[in-house]
């Protein structure tokens, strides 16, 4: 049983490592314990990563100068049609083991193959509908005894039949889909038009409360670990994000939300990891809620690794813990794993932002790293990666684009890090320092139109 940093280092660096995500520092645990020699992925690194991570970035953003909404496994798809021409030859011969954020795809392995690697596969979650489809988890999770909001599934969206019964405000899913794409609040007629016209679709009561994930992770021996609670930011005013999209999270906000929900939501992760198990299932999973004073509604489960892990991993590592990355690596490689996780609020924040305007070209952005707010400017303090080299007073910035890449609409303009909150508690609205930090980012930028 693995329960150490340094024996999972070791165990993870036996062969070099590829891993497929959309964006690196998804990645950044992993890349700190120098377990990936390669990485794919849609968006490109920032200008430091690849002399600080000794890997080598392979990126659809570098090769196109595009930065777009890309739904993940289309842009990979096109990088991975791109490889021939453009990676010299670096794959010849090589083995290497696969650390996927991404479900690995057949004609991913099939191309990467012909190119000369040799893929050592780790192990497949079981293909069983709860896993990826919401409407099948709803019943799921009732059958488990968790709360859920009134719904019903459909095959046509009739405005007149969904307002009698649910009122004036309801959510349309598509049964797949993640970080928002799929998801569409309704709140007339005209929005049903906006949704692509076929079903079947989940339909939700829409619930005011605080959206709340969860992580867990169940070990190869069945063992069920319930990790710390964050306040998911997916409907923050002045980020330029639609309703649903993933904007971010914040792990110290949960401090000031009912202790009795979060206990309530904590004996759910407990139960839906229990199940899980019992269906074969190993490595890490994320619940999420919206909490409506004491009583946690569960709105849907991820069997995999989401976009609070990473910085889950950086709390973790801040604490001389095993991260929770890790752990679902070695888990899926079938070495248990065990660890002592922290579950009290703890500084950690991350805010996406959005282009917002019509597509336009970089001219001038700034550099990725620390910086802090001075007289409502940023000023570059030094090379910085995650959370772990930013002070108490700093932010960091990630996965900011280059001069001369093109922004579509949506797509995302930066990531700011910080060990404090940038949002109220509900992650709704920003805080006055968040504005700033935001107001003084989109000031160091220079577009124009294309």
């Amino acid at each position: 049983m693995i329960t150490s940093y340094d024996e999972a280092i070791r165990r993870l660096t036996v062969r070099p490592g590829l891993a497929l995500a959309a964006r690196p520092f998804l990645l950044l645990p992993l890349l700190r314990a120098g377990c990936l020699s390669h990485v794919l992925s849609v968006e490109a690194a920032d200008q430091a990563w690849e002399g600080q991570f000794d890997a080598e970035f392979h990126s659809l953003e570098k090769l196109t100068r595009v930065r777009d909404n890309t739904v993940t496994s289309a842009g990979i798809d096109d990088l991975v049609r791109r490889l021939p021409g453009s990676d010299g030859g670096t794959w010849r011969g090589r083995e290497l083991g696969l650390i996927s954020y991404l479900a690995l795809k057949p004609r991913w392995q099939s191309a990467l193959e012909d190119l000369g690697a040799r893929l050592v596969l780790p192990y497949s979650p079981p293909a069983v509908s709860v896993l990826s489809d919401k409407i099948a988890q709803r019943e799921w999770f009732r059958s488990i005894g968790a709360r859920t909001p009134l719904d019903t599934v459909v095959g046509d969206l009739d405005h007149l039949v969904l307002r009698r019964r649910f009122g004036h405000s309801y959510v349309v899913q598509t049964p797949r889909g993640s970080n928002g794409r799929g998801t569409h609040l309704v709140t007339g007629a005209e929005d049903l038009g906006r949704i692509t016209p076929t079903g079947p679709w989940l339909v939700s009561q829409y619930t005011e409360g605080v959206p709340v994930n969860i992580h867990g992770l169940v070990s190869a021996d069945d063992a069920v670990s319930v990790l710390r609670a964050s306040v998911q930011l997916t409907r923050t005013d002045g980020i330029g994000a639609p309703f649903g999209a993933y904007s971010g999270c914040d792990f110290e906000a949960p401090a000031l939300l009912p202790p009795l929900a979060l206990s309530r939501a904590r004996d759910v992760v407990e139960r839906i990891g229990r199940q899980l198990a019992g269906l074969g299932y190993r490595g890490l999973f994320g619940a999420d809620f919206v909490l409506c004073g004491d009583q946690p509604l569960l709105l849907e489960a991820n069997c995999r690794m989401q976009g609070s892990t990473w910085l889950l991993g950086e709390l973790e590592l801040a604490e001389n813990a095993l991260p929770s990355s890790l752990r679902h690596v070695l888990e899926r490689y079938g070495l248990t794993t065990r660890a002592d996780p922290g579950l009290d609020p703890a500084g950690g924040c991350q805010l996406v932002i959005r282009h917002t305007g019509a597509p336009a070209r970089v001219l001038a952005a700034p550099t990725g790293g620390v910086h802090r707010l001075k007289d409502g400017l940023l000023h570059r303090c030094g090379d910085g990666f995650g959370l772990l080299e930013c002070g108490t007073d700093d932010c960091v910035l990630l996965q900011l684009p280059s001069a001369g890449t093109v922004l579509h609409p949506g797509a995302p303009l930066a990531r700011l890090v910080a060990r404090y909150s940038l949002t109220t508690p509900d992650g709704s609205t920003l805080r006055p320092h968040g504005r700033q930090l935001v107001d003084a980012l989109h000031a160091q930028f220079t577009l124009e139109p294309c």
